[in-house]
């Protein structure tokens, strides 16, 4: 019988400690959720933290496309549309249940990215960027003018929005679910990202056709990653609705594209958990520094062009830089 060969320990050693390390990273999550939930009594917060979990969802679609495969979706805001007025209009016009509404959004966002991205797709770069734009306001417009999406005003007064016996409601139930969704969507995009598809989508991201020329379906792979951000995004849409209780036109604008970007490049695309990071300081941040709307832009564009020029990669590059200073400081007290 052979010995496996020093690499090949090597290998598995590492693939152990990468086991370790997300399972770490999982129990210090589920800590950091009960911590809050069961620390906050403040409902404002309480309410705010579940947003953030909503918006950080909304951060990782979009990551999924930046980060995967290299495209700038300005267009994801009209999968987060989608998925904020699936349950509104269920429950004011058919009397359906909210989560039947979420469960809805999500499945006709997946089958409009599946038609948009077969001809969006083919596009690449600002291109791409533009059509996406250009789709999300013909949606925004779309849903101004139809009378069952309540028109410029939208939809509010919704009768009950709960997951099952959960009442969001009560914003210690309402924090503990998006939490508990956020942190299963982690989980599911960290599988992909060591699988196949999301070993394809890296190699699409450094070169597609580099990529193309080692076999791999540019086009479709990238289909895949499209379709997969879309139904997080409506998700996203429908998780934010308990907090603000209405839903317009406007969340189908680019401006919320936009926003998740900058949430996006401040916690880092190379990170999977920096798009969480960035939301966490985009809607946390200014609550402590009292920012008006306006003032809120310019200085999250100003801290964006800041850290393009120290730090391109965001937050994940100051970690790995940090890193990289602190091991050497050591070797050279060694």
């Amino acid at each position: 019988m052979t010995q496996p060969s020093s690499e090949a320990l090597k290998l598995q050693a590492i693939g152990r400690a990468e086991s370790w390390g997300k399972g770490a990273l999982v129990v210090l999550a589920a800590g950091l959720i009960l911590l809050i939930g069961l620390g906050l009594n403040n409902t404002f917060w309480l309410n705010l933290s579940a947003y953030t979990c909503g918006f950080a969802l909304f951060a990782l679609s979009v990551n999924i496309m930046l980060g995967g495969v290299g495209e700038v979706p300005l267009g994801q805001s009209m999968f987060f549309g989608i998925g904020a007025y699936a349950p509104a209009v269920l429950i004011n016009n058919f009397g359906l249940p909210y989560e039947v509404g979420i469960f809805a959004g999500m499945i006709v966002s997946a089958g409009v990215a599946l038609l948009i991205g077969g001809v969006t797709l083919r596009l690449t770069g600002a291109y791409f960027a533009i059509v996406s734009w250009g789709m999300s306001g013909v949606a925004m417009v779309t849903v101004h003018n139809i009378e069952f999406t309540g028109g410029a005003l939208g939809l509010f007064g919704f009768s009950r929005l709960a997951i099952g016996p959960f009442d969001l409601s009560h914003p210690r139930t309402y924090f503990f679910a998006t939490s508990i969704i956020l942190l299963l969507v982690l989980i599911l995009l960290a599988h992909i990202r060591s699988s196949r598809f999301g070993n394809a989508l890296e190699s699409i991201r450094q070169g597609r056709h580099l990529a193309q020329s080692l076999g791999i379906n540019v086009f479709r792979e990238r289909l895949k990653a499209f379709v997969l951000s879309a139904p997080i995004a409506a998700l996203a849409g429908s998780l934010c609705l308990p907090f603000t209780q209405i839903v317009t036109p406007e969340s189908m604008s680019v401006l919320r594209s936009v926003d998740a970007l900058l949430a996006v490049l401040i916690g880092g695309t190379g990170l999977l958990y920096g798009p969480v990071i960035g939301s966490v300081i985009f809607t946390v941040v200014p609550q402590f520094l009292n920012f008006d709307a306006n003032v809120k832009v310019l200085v999250f564009s100003l801290l964006i062009i800041l850290i393009m020029m120290v730090a391109p990669g965001g937050l994940h590059q100051l970690i790995k830089s940090g890193g990289a200073f602190i091991r050497r400081s050591l070797e050279e007290r060694r």
